[in-house]
């Protein structure tokens, strides 16, 4: 599991500093936070350290399929290094650089691209029965036939439309038709079921995010934490729920389009950032604190007139007048509103939120760092900043911060602990 050097710091912190700065360990102490000195990244769904042979080589964006190096160029035509220690607009040259690393091109989502297993929505019993045998199960009411099958390798449940009479087909009012066939379906487990565009159970949440771009809503279960990004078709009858858990495809459902997983108007540009992406893991800043609003918190550090709690996935930085000012993730099984996480390769960032309103490139060094800089529209000094280390095409840390960062290359300062 990704997780942040903010993860081991505070950990540290919290040790040190204990009676003295006021830290209340959990009686479970850290135990997400210990051992996370090491920097790590996500590759197929798996937690490890990653080498440098590893860089991006999953998705074909080595050096030989054009990957700019960047220390070649920042530096312009009269041999001066031209990087910024500050955030700055992205200059022209910033912006050719960000386009090189935005290698990552999805086609729009079909409505041939929704189906699991060769069935699509509308299909008859008879064709499951073709395709995977007959079922564990059936059961049939008035209006539904259920067939569910609950082998070994497949559990997988679907759920017919049954043919009704002419004259009830159509619902009352201006309600759509009611279309025999399947209707909704259900997969839990069988990693060799197609999934639309090549996606199977178990797969890592970024080859989905790959594959079928940015979702329309990503949702949370707090309790469970369990994620669900649901992608509708252009069609609007049936949408796709992918519950995400431990960085994985759990389990997915192909079923007609419903609240809550979809509400209000699809935007006009999907791509303008919401209210919604300067939000994360449920709190917004600038606004007042309730400790345990979504999770039991772990630990608490107190440093300079400030609280940082910590939920083991996540931090929130709470000021002095009980309001947030930052919230971070500490591991890569939390998500932005976009589906965005640590150890993300920077390609799928840009594709997730576009070219950043400024940029902090980090100086030539080992373990120095790069930030992406969304700022809120909404709220003056509110920014998402998504931190990539330098040398290396992955994503370390996602801070939604409503003060600035003095110095992004130092992890102590990044956080406000120095």
């Amino acid at each position: 599991m990704k997780r942040t050097a903010m993860a081991a710091l505070v950990f540290a912190v919290s040790l040190a500093w204990g009676t003295a700065m006021g830290a209340v360990p959990a009686e479970k102490t850290g135990k997400a936070l210990a051992g996370a000195a090491a920097v790590t990244a996500e590759k197929a769904g798996t937690s490890q350290t990653a080498p440098k042979a590893v860089k991006a080589a999953a998705y074909g964006t080595s050096d030989k399929d054009g990957k700019v190096d960047k220390k070649a160029d920042k530096t312009d035509k009269d041999g001066k290094d031209s990087k910024k220690e500050t955030a700055h607009v992205p200059t022209d040259d910033d912006c050719v650089l960000l386009d090189s690393l935005n290698t990552l091109s999805i086609p729009p989502l079909q409505a041939s691209d929704f189906y699991i297993g060769s069935i699509h929505h509308g299909d008859s019993p008879a064709k499951v029965k073709r395709i995977f045998g007959p079922p564990t199960k059936f059961s049939r009411s008035t209006h539904y036939t259920t067939m569910q099958y609950n082998d070994k390798d497949l559990k997988m449940r679907f759920v017919f439309r049954n043919k009704t009479a002419d004259s009830l087909r159509y619902s009352a009012g201006n309600r759509k038709a009611v279309i025999p066939g399947a209707e909704s379906m259900f997969l839990s487990s069988g990693t060799n079921i197609l999934i639309g565009r090549d996606v199977r159970l178990k797969y890592p949440a970024e080859v989905l995010l790959r594959q079928y771009g940015l979702p329309d809503s990503v949702l949370r279960d707090a309790d469970a934490n369990v994620y669900y990004f649901t992608y509708e078709s252009p069609r609007k009858d049936v949408m796709y729920v992918f519950a995400i858990g431990n960085r994985r495809i759990e389990r997915v459902a192909l079923m007609p389009v419903r609240p809550p997983y979809i509400t209000g108007e699809e935007a006009a540009d999907r791509m303008k950032l919401g209210e919604r992406d300067f939000t994360l893991m449920g709190f917004g800043l600038n606004q007042p604190f309730e400790a345990n609003k979504y999770n039991m918190w772990t630990n608490l550090v107190k440093r300079n007139n400030s609280n940082f709690w910590l939920y083991g996935d996540y931090g929130v930085e709470v000021d002095r007048r009980n309001i947030v000012q930052k919230v971070f993730l500490l591991t890569n099984n939390a998500y932005t509103g976009r589906g965005a996480t640590l150890g993300y390769h920077v390609s799928t960032i840009l594709a997730l939120y576009g070219r950043p309103d400024r940029i902090e490139w980090g100086p030539d060094k080992e373990k120095s760092v790069d930030a992406y800089y969304y700022d809120s529209p909404y709220q003056k000094g509110v920014s998402l900043v998504i931190v990539v280390r330098h040398n290396e095409p992955y994503v370390d840390d996602i801070i939604l911060t409503a003060t600035p960062i003095k110095n992004i290359q130092d992890p102590m300062e990044r956080y406000g602990l120095k």
